[in-house]
Order: structure tokens, then C-alpha cells, then sequence
């Protein structure tokens, strides 16, 4: 969408149905989802795209929906998601976006806060999972899911089928009613609510108007624009992740919806490259695992044969010297232009040989169209942003949150800087607190929590900037860089938001470990750093007839009790130890989500103290300085 033409939607457009109408209006020929049926590819256009969601939506108007009233969607990345969430939208619902994955007690709990009347469930097993924690759900009414040819004899579980059918009587019996709803809405009401961890663990409810969502979309759309890059209905996207998830949803979903654009939907995480070809993106989002596992085994496949290592670590070579000759002298590259401008004739032809040979291959494994593919949910490593440039390869960067309601510094690509984001996109402005803490404020940042004054007290300024919970900084050239979170709150890279006060709480009341540390930021899962309650470890021990070298324990007063603090390596080796904290361990994961539980533990041979700066003078646990003086241990965890 060219500049002009985009200030004059954000202009006009204030809705995300008027947004969607606008489309239609505008392109309902062009394809809009692409997705299987029967192990094949099919397309909607966006006359039926709005054909499905009218009889949705009208369904909702037929079961009772008002304006105003909140529906969960849970499910998978699917059209089905889409045809949910618009038709929520046109029936002036409000969508509640719940992962799939959640457990029936975690969703009870978003049910009962947003007082949902309806959910939409993405298959029988996730319907099957809720029906069984009905009764703790009171403000739940029906059931609907997302399959044709669903049936139940329950009457609170209806189909897809029958709900379209529902909303055809309607639409023949009051043909301007869903219309007349839609068009009642304004920029101030609200159109969303995402819930993410609290620093406490408990879920809290991020509030999305229209304009908010309408706002962050267009400020991206703008950012791209600015950078190189103007997104069309010649673009297709590739969906993945999950919909649920402010990022894919602002950033991929809508933003193709806005202009007109396909969405190409992956059958499933283990069909990425597959899926990939066939639908042949212009436009990706990714998590940094993801794109290491594509690196890595783009590497390891080339790699197989000497020839082929051979070859590749040449290609590499020349690129780093091409990323050199691309390099400004502040550290920004154009990868707009044409790289082999102003190289000497030997690196042009080496270069030209590489991307013929090594780089245009990597680009076919993507599709062969990749335009704008982008990593975020999580730290893009510089190491992993370097080795795709040093392949020709424009992998871009970017940072937001859910209460940002997405990306609010994006990579350019225009002006990349390894290491680092890009200025703020337009409408957005941030500072730095005397902490180094980002502070925001602009176009499409929640003004509150869904029925959380506390939280929504604790996360602005007295003057209304909202505290992002990163410690950042900025270059020369305003240029943000994420240097450290100042939340709790672990971000693990598939972007699943852990909340370690959670975890931690839960070992509270055991009697073998004294301490504990979450850690997980930008990993794969989540591992602990676990202290055992010593005295009574020791006690056991001795109780059991287990000898240790009592030479190496240390006690020290704590509390006003002589406290042992460090035993030797016999005492935390033993394996009744290592048996109890296994299981103790083993008992605390039965209570925590999948993406929650402990996978890995070091069992440490001291304790946090104050004298070694890991304790405030009131106790808490210093998280920076355990992770700088358990290094070692905690690399030992994910190696």
C-alpha cells in the first residue's frame, strides 16, 4: 500500500470490519486464504472468505450475542481461526484469544474473568477438554466447533455447520442486521482480549480497541513502507504461528487482510518446508528457533559431502567479505540495494558465483519469493542475524509486546544493524527511566488490563507512558537495542511467555529445597537452578547411614539460626539427594503447563547469599548476579 493511499485508510478506516469490508469491496476476487483440504491446496477468495464470516457472525446474533460481548477462540493457526475472529468481529463481540494448548483450569479461569458467553473450540479434543470443566465456567453458554460435520447430543456443543445455518435464517429473516451491528462500532470500543503471564503468574487481560488494532496495523504498514518496502495485494504470507498471539495476528494475518493480500496456512510445525514451497510467501514471521533449525539444517544438508562443506564454507567467506563492502560506517546495511555496487571485479564475480551457487538455494527451501521474513517472539541471536546476511538472505528483526498490541520496533530494510531493532515505527515514541527501563506511548498501546486496576496501575507512568519491562538502549542514530528484561516474566524462543513466580512458588512448601531460579529467557525450555534445604538434608542422611565429608559444610547465621549454607560435592551427588529432588521436581511439573514445567536442574552445592551479592538485604534473589556467577552451570543446562 503506497504512502497517500494509507493515510487515507487510517483516515477512513477506524473498525477491523471496516477494514474487512473495505477489502472485499476492493478485492473480493483476489485470493484470500490458501490452506488443505484432502492433502491438497485450496484458495478462498474474498467474497467467500466474506460469505462464511456473514453466516458466523449472524449465528452469533441468532444464539443472542450483544455488542460487547466476549467470545474465547482457542484454537490452532487454521482458517477456521480467521472466519472465527471476523466473525466475532462483525457481530460486535469482542475476540478472547485462548493458545490451544492451555489446560482446561487456565481456560476456565480466561472464561470466568472476561465472563465469556460463547468459545469457539478449533476440534472435538479441545471441546472435549472444556466440557469436562463445564461446571467451573458458569458464564459459558455454547460450545462451537470450528469442523463441518460436527455433531453432539449435548445441547451446549454445536458445529460450524449449524451455526452457518443459524446465521443464513437470519440473514434472510433481518438482512441488515449484521451490518447495522458492525457499523455501530467505534475506534473506542474494544476489540480484543489476549492474556499473558502476570509477574505474579497470574493471567492478565490485555484490553484492545478498535483503533488500537486498526493503529498498530497501520503504523507497521507505514514502518515497511519507510523501510523499502510496500506491502500489496501481490503479497502472500505464510501462517504458522500462533493466531492467538498478538504478533502473527497484527503483523501477518491483519496486515495481509488490510491490503488485500493472501495468508497461506502451514498444515503443521513439522510440515514448515514443505508447506513453504507450496505456498511460495513473500511475507514470513518466525520464532529464532525456528530459523536456527532452518539454518542448521540447510548447513548440515550442504554440508554433508566434502565438496559440498567444501563449497560452503567458501560462499561463506565471500560473504563476509560482502557484508564488509554492504557495511556503513555506523553499522547499518541497505538491503534494498544492489550489493555488487561499487565491489571490485573479482568479489562481483565470487559473489555472483555464491548466490548461484550456495545463497539462491536457501532461498528456494524458503519458496523462492521471501521478501520480508522476519524473527521475533523471542531474541534474534546477532551470531544467527549474521550467518543469514553472510548468506544474501534479508532476515529482518523485531520487537513488541501484547500490550503494544505487536511490533513496535521492526528492522528495516533499509537500514539493518546486526545486534539491533530500528528507530521507533511512526506513532510511537520511547524513552529511557533512570533504570534503563523502555518506556512507550502512542498509537496502538492498551490504556489498561481487562479488570485489573492493580496491574494496570503498576504498568504506566504518572504521566501516562507505559513501562515495556525491558532494560534497553539506544545508538546514535536511535537505534533500540534490548540489553536485559527488568520483568520476571521469561520469554522462551517460541515466544510462550513463563512466569518463574509461578513456578517458583510451588516449591514453597517442600521440605527438601530451600531456593530456587527460573531461567529460560530466549531458550527452548525451561530449566532451575535448585538450592536443597541442607539442615534437613544433612539430618536424612545421617538418619540413613550416609557418610559425607563434614570438613567442607560452611554455616553461617541466618535469621538468627546457625544455617549450613555449602556442603561438598559428596553431599549433592548423593543419590538419595538426587532421587529426592527428582522427584520433587517431578511433583511440581504435574501442576504447570507443558510449556512451563522443568526440563533440565542443576542442584547447587550453596545457597544465594547476601555477602555474595545474589540477595537484597530483604532476601530477594538477585536473578542477574545468579546468572553471572552460575554461568557455567546454567550453559550445562541447555548444552
Amino acid at each position: 500500500m503506497e504512502m497517500a493511499m494509507l493515510n487515507r485508510f487510517l483516515e477512513e478506516v477506524k473498525t477491523l470490519p471496516r477494514m474487512f469490508y473495505n477489502t472485499v469491496e476492493n478485492f473480493g476476487e483476489r485470493p484470500a486464504l490458501k490452506y488443505k483440504v484432502d492433502d491438497n491446496y485450496v484458495t478462498l477468495d474474498y467474497n467467500g472468505f466474506a460469505d462464511i464470516v456473514e453466516k458466523i457472525g449472524s449465528g452469533l446474533l441468532n444464539l443472542g450475542l450483544a455488542k460487547g460481548d466476549r467470545v474465547c477462540l482457542m484454537a490452532p493457526t487454521t482458517p477456521q481461526w480467521a472466519w472465527a475472529d471476523f466473525g466475532i468481529q462483525l457481530s460486535g463481540g469482542i475476540t478472547v484469544t485462548v493458545y490451544p494448548t492451555l489446560s482446561a483450569q487456565e481456560t476456565a479461569f480466561i472464561v470466568n474473568h472476561s465472563e465469556a458467553r460463547f468459545l469457539f473450540a478449533g476440534n472435538e479434543n479441545i471441546a472435549d477438554r472444556l466440557v469436562s470443566a463445564w461446571a467451573d465456567m458458569p458464564s459459558l453458554e455454547k460450545i462451537i466447533v470450528l469442523k463441518t460435520g460436527y455433531d453432539s447430543a449435548d445441547e451446549r456443543l454445536i458445529g460450524l455447520d449449524k451455526l452457518r445455518e443459524m446465521g443464513k435464517t437470519l440473514l434472510a429473516a433481518e438482512p441488515g442486521r449484521l451490518r447495522r451491528q458492525w457499523e455501530s462500532l467505534s475506534g473506542a470500543d474494544p476489540s480484543s482480549i489476549i492474556y499473558t503471564s502476570g509477574t505474579t503468574g497470574d493471567l492478565k487481560g490485555s484490553l484492545l480497541s478498535q483503533e488500537n488494532m486498526i493503529g498498530a496495523l497501520g503504523r507497521s504498514l507505514k514502518h515497511m513502507a519507510l523501510s523499502g518496502y510496500a506491502a500489496s495485494y501481490n503479497d502472500v504470507a505464510f501462517s504458522l504461528l500462533p493466531l492467538a498471539h498478538i504478533w502473527e495476528r497484527n503483523n501477518s494475518y491483519l496486515a495481509m487482510i488490510s491490503v488485500g493480500a493472501c495468508i497461506g496456512f502451514a498444515e503443521k510445525p513439522t510440515t514448515l518446508l514443505q508447506d513453504i514451497q507450496a505456498i511460495k510467501p513473500t511475507w514470513v514471521l518466525l520464532v529464532p528457533r525456528l530459523w536456527e533449525r532452518i539454518y542448521s539444517g540447510f548447513k548440515a544438508a550442504f554440508c554433508s559431502s566434502g565438496d559440498g562443506q567444501q563449497l560452503f564454507e567458501w560462499a561463506v567467506k565471500v560473504g563476509e567479505q560482502v557484508l564488509n563492502h554492504r557495511t556503513g560506517p555506523t553499522g547499518s546495511i541497505d538491503l534494498t540495494a544492489d550489493p555488487t555496487i561499487g565491489m571490485d571485479e573479482k568479489l562481483k564475480a565470487d559473489f555472483l558465483r555464491a548466490d548461484a551457487m550456495v545463497y539462491s538455494q536457501l532461498r528456494q527451501l524458503l519458496g523462492g519469493r521471501l521478501k520480508i521474513p522476519y524473527s521475533g517472539g523471542g531474541v534474534l541471536p546477532s551470531d544467527l542475524h549474521r550467518n543469514y546476511l553472510l548468506l544474501n538472505f534479508p532476515l529482518l528483526n523485531g520487537w513488541g509486546l501484547t500490550e503494544t498490541a505487536a511490533g513496535i520496533s521492526h528492522g528495516s530494510l533499509n537500514a539493518t544493524k546486526i545486534g539491533w531493532l530500528s528507530r521507533m515505527v511512526p506513532g510511537v515514541e520511547a524513552k529511557l527511566d533512570d533504570d534503563g527501563e523502555i518506556l512507550v506511548r502512542g498509537i496502538g498501546i492498551i490504556r489498561e488490563y481487562y479488570k485489573n486496576d492493580s496491574e494496570t496501575a503498576d504498568a504506566f507512568t504518572s504521566d501516562g507512558w507505559f513501562r515495556t519491562g525491558d532494560i534497553g538502549e539506544f545508538d546514535e542514530e536511535g537505534f533500540l537495542r534490548i540489553i536485559d528484561r527488568k520483568k520476571s516474566i521469561i520469554v522462551l524462543d517460541t515466544g510462550k511467555n513463563v512466569a518463574p513466580a509461578k513456578i517458583e512458588a510451588q516449591f514453597g512448601n517442600s521440605p527438601f529445597v530451600d531456593q530456587v531460579v527460573v531461567v529460560g529467557n530466549d531458550r527452548k525450555y525451561i530449566a532451575a537452578l535448585i538450592v536443597p534445604s541442607f539442615d534437613f538434608i544433612l539430618y536424612m542422611l545421617k538418619e540413613k547411614g550416609y557418610h559425607y565429608d563434614e570438613s567442607q559444610l560452611v554455616y553461617a547465621d541466618i535469621n538468627g539460626m546457625n544455617t549450613c549454607v555449602k556442603v561438598g560435592a559428596d553431599v549433592i551427588q548423593n543419590p538419595m539427594v538426587k532421587d529426592l529432588i527428582a522427584k520433587e521436581v517431578k511433583r511440581i511439573n504435574e501442576y504447570l503447563e507443558e510449556h512451563e514445567k522443568i526440563k533440565q536442574y542443576a542442584i547447587l552445592p550453596r545457597k544465594f547469599t547476601e555477602e555474595s551479592g545474589e540477595l537484597t538485604p530483604t532476601l530477594k534473589i538477585k536473578n542477574r548476579i545468579v546468572f553471572k556467577n552460575f554461568h557455567e552451570e546454567i550453559k550445562s543446562l541447555y548444552a
